[in-house]
């Protein structure tokens, strides 16, 4: 999300509800902190070197589209809060950051991924 009055709300709604915590969610720099946090608990005790260059890229996949899960997790709360727009602007964002590092985190992590939802056609038009 570009620094936007989507971004501005967003970043309102998680400082009252979490203080300086809300930093965190702020898609301009990384969660290093978090990524941290998720790879020490995915990585095994005896990991090799591979091993943990995988945990490493799987918590990157999960952390760097913080703020477009803010964004949804603001919506849920309060979507009185946000215009047509904002809503449009912030689904676009979501839907053009989050979902390859949600595939990349789910390869990573062994688990097959397909499109479950796709319907047989023979419309090829994505």
């Amino acid at each position: 999300m570009s620094d936007s009055s989507v971004r501005q709300k967003v970043a309102t709604i998680f400082r009252d509800l979490a203080g300086e915590r809300s930093a965190a969610l702020d898609g301009a720099r990384f969660p290093a902190n978090i990524a941290s946090t998720i790879r020490e608990a995915i990585k095994s005790d005896d990991a090799d070197e591979g091993a943990i260059l995988h945990a490493d890229e799987i918590a990157f996949n999960l952390t760097d589209w913080s703020a477009e899960a803010a964004f949804l997790v603001a919506l849920h709360l309060f979507p009185e809060r946000f215009t047509k727009e904002e809503i449009r602007e912030g689904v676009q964002a979501f839907l053009l950051h989050a979902p390859n590092h949600i595939i990349a985190a789910a390869r990573l992590s062994g688990h097959p991924v397909e499109d479950i939802f796709k319907e047989d056609s023979d419309d090829t038009a994505q």
